[in-house]
């Protein structure tokens, strides 16, 4: 059976590009998943569909681009950049703090469809690219522990919002908790992202060497002389969903969160901006306050957008160096890539980020899975509400973990 074929301009396709070029994202995932090799976990990356939707699969490591700091993004892909003289994209990843290493990872084998309805184009290596079937074990899951405890939980908020309270500087700021997850054998991280996109298809959909998640929050997507984010803040469970726009404590969280977005756009290189929000986001397990804002692009790129844009007050807080100190102190947790940005960049400066949420970090056997979820922490939050608010989040993730294994 011929594997790739090549279309008119000698551009190499999957075999099946026709048939699937219209298929939804996750639908497209699904098909995709079986010509990746067997044994490799592969770099994926699946926006919402639309008709500029890009969905990019890839493996392997061509080239990887290491960096931190506060241009760390823009960095790495400056070295990026000057590596090649073709058009190439990498898949990348950066932690929340800014004193730890992110990378941008050019994929041996890059499979892509650049929207809904274009073909599905490989590059790379595709010498021994072929269709094969799938046949996954599902793991059982052995155990499950908080790795933040309720009552950690409920000390941390409380002296967040005492400090919130005292300092008059201090508007929000952001915490965190995880859950670790044991199984008796390796989880596969392909089929937990094409699980959640299938769930979540309105979410941006990512596995990045190891960092799984189907996240609402686009931080930055920098195309064709157009900015776009979509910033969220304010949580509700469904049930309780119409509280939101009209609960003052969740329109000011989500007003800060828009602030620190709208507040950065000199400093990125952005101009004209355009704020459509708040509005309710509805998901299948929360409901959040969602704003919009487009921009023109200034001879800027995604990376130094990126840059400047994070810690958005939607995952740090509002001022943000002081919300950093106070969740440096407190939290008593080591985020990894939880809440920082995930994406891709292209060489020519385009790329397209979310920031890392209701996701979980596997460990190098796929045997142990570290699930993370945060909430904005006010003046007046309580602490029973927000760990139900982050108990609503985990679920996006556990539900589906528990879709791919079998309990005790």
């Amino acid at each position: 059976m011929a594997s790739i074929r090549l279309e008119s301009g000698f551009v190499p396709t999957l075999s099946c590009s026709d048939a699937i070029s219209t298929l939804p994202g996750a639908e497209w995932l699904a098909e995709v998943l079986h010509w990746v090799p067997d044994g490799i976990d592969p770099w994926i990356w699946l926006a919402p569909d639309s008709d500029d939707a890009p969905a990019m699969v890839g493996w392997g490591v061509r080239q990887r681009f290491v960096a931190s700091g506060h241009r760390a993004v823009e960095c790495a892909w400056h070295r990026m950049a000057s590596w090649s003289n073709d058009h190439i994209v990498a898949f990348g990843s950066f932690p929340f703090s800014k004193t730890q290493e992110g990378f941008l990872v050019v994929p041996q084998v890059l499979v892509t469809r650049q929207h809904l309805g274009s073909p599905t184009v490989v590059t790379g290596d595709v010498s021994s690219l072929e269709r094969r079937d799938l046949n996954l074990q599902p793991p059982r899951i052995r155990s499950s522990s908080p790795a933040t405890s309720h009552g950690q939980w409920t000390a941390s908020v409380k002296a967040a919002t005492r400090r919130l309270r005292e300092d008059p500087y201090l508007e929000k700021v952001v915490l965190a908790r995880a859950v670790d997850v044991d199984t008796d054998s390796p989880v596969s991280r392909s089929d937990m992202a094409s699980r959640l996109a299938s769930r979540f298809p309105g979410c941006w959909t990512y596995s990045h060497d190891g960092l799984v998640g189907a996240t609402p929050e686009l931080l930055v997507d920098c195309r064709d002389g157009l900015f776009r984010a979509r910033v969220l803040a304010g949580t509700r469970k469904p049930e309780w969903a119409d509280e939101l726009l009209s609960n003052a404590k969740e329109r000011r969280e989500h007003e800060l969160a828009v602030a620190s977005v709208t507040g950065k756009l000199a400093e990125a290189g952005l101009s004209d901006p355009t704020v459509r929000g708040p509005f309710r986001l509805q998901l299948p397990n929360v409901v959040h306050l969602a704003t919009d804002v487009t921009a023109r692009v200034n001879g800027s790129n995604a990376a130094r957008i990126v840059d400047a844009m994070h810690p958005t007050a939607a995952v740090c807080g509002t001022p943000r160096e002081d919300a950093y100190r106070l969740i440096s102190e407190i939290e008593g947790l080591d985020r990894g890539r939880f809440a920082g940005p995930v994406g891709w960049m292209s060489s020519d400066g385009s790329g397209q980020w979310a920031l890392a949420l209701r996701c979980g970090q596997f460990s190098d056997d796929s045997q142990q899975v570290r699930l993370y979820a945060g909430a904005g922490i006010m003046p007046t939050s309580d602490p029973a509400k927000e760990w139900i608010e982050v108990g609503a989040k985990m679920e996006a993730f556990w539900t589906t973990l528990e879709h791919s294994a079998t309990s005790w």
